[in-house]
C-alpha cells in the first residue's frame, strides 16, 4: 500500500487535531456528516480521508490518545493498518489481488477486532492476505479443487446469510495424499459464501451433520485446525450460527481437543441440536423456503443411499438474486478513501487560510443570508 505524493501538506499539527471537526463544520453541508470531539454529532453521513503522507496516522494517533473515537480516526486507522500490513508481507508490498480485497468492509472487521489497534490489526490482516495469496489459484477459479466431501454452500435464506452444509457420511479420511486437496475444498466453499451474500448480511450459518461420524476416519486433526484458521484470519467474523447436528459421545472427544483453540466469541456461537431441532432453528433465522432445502437433504443423507445429487462448491444459483447494496461499499480502501482525500483535505486547507470560504458555496449562502447581504 504506497502512499502517493500529494502538492501539500497537510494544514494541520497534533496541537490542532481538536479543531479538525470545527474546521470541517463548514464543509459539513457539502461533504457529509461531522463527528464533534465535544460528543455532538451532525445528522449526516460521514465521509472517509486518506491520510496525504505515511507519518501523519502516527502524529494523529499520538494527538488523538485520549479523544472518543471519531469516523475520522477511525478511517485514518483503517488506512494504518493497510499500510502496517503491507510491510509484513514478503518484499513489503502487496499484489493487486490483495490491494483489491483491502475494502472498507474487509479492513475493518481486522481494526475493530483489535480494538482500534493499527499495529495488532495489521498483524492479523498480514496473516489474512498471506493465506490468500497461497491459496489465490483456487480462489480465483484458476484451478479447480479436487473435491473430496459434500462441503456446499447449500440454501440462502430469506435474509441473505448464505447456509454452508456438511455431512460426516460423505467425510473423508485426511492423508498425506489428500490433506491439501480437504483444505482447498473447504477454502473454495468458504470463498463463495463470503461472495454470496445478499440484502447486507456479513456472516453465515455453518451446518455440521454429524451422521454417519466415524472417530477412526477423523484422527488426524489437520483439517479441523486448517478450518479455525480459516474463521480466524481470512473469513473473520464471517460465522453467524455453527450448528452441529446429532452428534455422538465419540464427537465429543473430536470437540474437547477444538475448544483451547477457540475464543469466547466463537464458543457462544456453537449449538448442539437434534436434526429436528436444526430444521426450526434454520426456520427461525433464514426462513421456511430455506429450512425445507435443509431437512430434504439431512433426510436424505439418513436413508439408504444418501445426498448423491449435489452441486460444488454451491447449490445456490448467482441468478436467484443481485447482490444488494451492501451498507458498506466494497470497493478497494486505497481508492475508497483517496477519491474524498483530494476533496476533503483541499477543503480544510481553503479553512485554515480563508475564514470565510463558506461564502464561496451557494448551498452555505443559502443557509447565510447575512453573508450575501454584505456581499451585494
Amino acid at each position: 500500500f504506497a502512499f502517493a505524493p500529494f502538492p501539500f501538506t497537510p494544514p494541520f499539527r497534533e496541537s490542532e487535531l481538536h479543531t479538525m471537526p470545527t474546521l470541517l463544520e463548514s464543509f459539513s453541508c457539502c461533504y457529509g456528516r461531522v463527528d464533534r470531539c465535544d460528543g455532538a454529532e451532525d445528522s449526516r453521513e460521514g465521509f472517509l480521508l486518506l491520510p496525504a503522507d505515511k507519518a501523519l496516522p502516527d502524529r494523529l494517533s499520538a494527538a488523538a490518545s485520549g479523544l472518543p473515537r471519531t469516523p475520522l480516526l477511525e478511517d485514518l486507522g483503517m488506512v494504518e493498518t493497510v499500510r502496517l500490513a503491507e510491510g509484513l508481507l514478503p518484499g513489503g508490498q502487496m499484489t493487486r489481488e490483495q490491494r483489491e480485497w483491502c475494502t472498507v468492509h474487509n479492513v475493518r472487521r481486522y481494526f475493530q477486532g483489535r480494538g482500534g489497534n493499527p499495529a495488532a490489526a495489521a498483524a492479523i490482516l498480514a496473516q489474512a492476505l498471506s493465506w490468500r495469496h497461497e491459496y489465490r489459484a483456487v480462489l480465483s477459479g484458476e484451478r479447480e479443487p479436487v473435491w473430496q466431501t459434500d462441503l456446499r454452500v447449500l440454501a440462502r435464506g430469506d435474509d441473505g446469510a448464505p447456509i454452508i452444509y456438511g455431512c460426516f457420511r460423505h467425510n473423508v479420511p485426511a492423508t498425506a495424499a489428500n490433506t491439501q486437496h480437504i483444505f482447498d475444498h473447504m477454502a473454495v466453499v468458504l470463498e463463495t459464501a463470503s461472495r454470496s451474500h445478499r440484502r447486507g448480511s456479513t456472516n453465515a450459518d455453518n451446518i455440521m451433520d454429524c451422521h454417519g461420524f466415524r472417530m477412526a476416519d477423523n484422527l488426524n486433526p489437520a483439517p479441523m485446525f486448517q478450518l479455525m484458521k480459516m474463521a480466524n484470519q481470512p473469513y473473520r467474523d464471517g460465522l453467524r450460527t455453527a450448528i452441529i447436528v446429532d452428534a455422538p459421545s465419540s464427537f465429543y472427544m473430536l470437540w474437547r481437543a477444538a475448544q483451547p483453540f477457540l475464543c469466547e466469541k466463537t464458543k457462544s456461537k456453537i449449538r448442539f441440536v437434534s436434526h429436528d431441532e436444526a430444521v426450526a432453528l434454520i426456520e427461525s433465522t433464514s426462513g421456511a423456503k430455506a429450512a425445507a432445502i435443509v431437512k430434504r437433504v439431512m433426510a436424505e443423507n439418513r436413508s439408504a443411499e444418501g445426498c448423491t445429487s449435489h452441486r460444488l462448491p454451491s447449490e445456490v444459483r448467482d441468478d436467484e438474486e443481485s447482490p444488494s447494496s451492501a451498507s458498506e461499499p466494497q470497493r478497494s480502501l486505497t481508492r475508497t478513501l483517496s477519491r474524498k482525500l483530494s476533496r476533503a483535505l483541499s477543503g480544510m486547507q481553503a479553512v485554515y487560510q480563508h475564514s470565510t470560504v463558506t461564502s464561496r458555496f451557494r448551498c452555505c449562502r443559502r443557509r447565510r443570508p447575512d453573508a450575501m447581504e454584505v456581499q451585494q
